[in-house]
């Protein structure tokens, strides 16, 4: 994209709504550089789900914050006013992984609430949308780095009526206001990072579109 050229979310989805990346990391090398770190419950407050997290970013840097807390219980219960771009702060999962950093880098500094997501035999996520379909605004995307078990039989990711197909180690843009679900057969991780929505980041996804 040439300077000046205006970007909007909706025309970059005329490209797709799921899109493969030129970035990719060493999946074996990310596990072994983060293997010293624990994962902590994804969303306690439903502890019928089986789902857990380890923070990239967090409000301050360290690791087992409300990051990964439902926003809008916590800040209904505190009377706070946090939302997913509050965690900016890079965690020491991120310091001490170059392959995160590699993934990040195309993105640094539009980089919020981001983490794996480790989901055990039975962990889900039930179909839903992250954006409420009365908002106009665009205030973030998603970008999915599936690391392992992360294809059927293992896992299914559904979006809309389809399940998806990834290749391990490689990131996806993923236009996750259309209604999409998980359901994991086997333990299954995946980074999920949360972009600034702007045009900046828009131009970075087609610059690094794949095909």
């Amino acid at each position: 994209y040439k300077k000046g050229d205006f970007m909007s979310y909706n025309s970059l989805l005329t490209y797709g709504d799921f899109i493969p990346l030129k970035v990719t990391c060493n999946v074996n090398k990310l596990f072994e550089e983060i293997k010293d770190f624990s994962f902590q419950r994804y969303n306690p407050r439903k502890p019928h789900i089986n789902r857990n997290g380890l923070s990239i970013t967090s409000l301050d840097g360290e690791l087992g914050g409300i990051d990964l807390d439902s926003m809008k219980e916590y800040n209904i219960e505190h009377n706070t006013d946090y939302d997913e771009h509050s965690f900016r702060t890079p965690t020491k999962v991120y310091h001490n992984s170059s392959q995160i950093q590699k993934l990040i880098e195309p993105f640094k500094g539009h980089i919020f609430r981001s983490h794996i997501l480790h989901l055990p035999e039975g962990g889900y996520f039930p179909p839903h949308r992250d954006r409420p379909c009365y908002r106009d605004d665009q205030n973030a995307f998603r970008v999915l780095i599936p690391l392992k078990n992360c294809n059927p039989p293992k896992m299914y990711f559904m979006y809309e009526d389809k399940p998806l197909h990834f290749e391990h180690g490689r990131a996806y843009f993923l236009n996750t206001n259309k209604y999409h679900s998980l359901f994991a057969f086997k333990d299954s991780y995946m980074i999920v990072l949360n972009v600034d929505s702007n045009e900046d980041t828009y131009k970075i996804i087609g610059d690094y579109m794949l095909t």
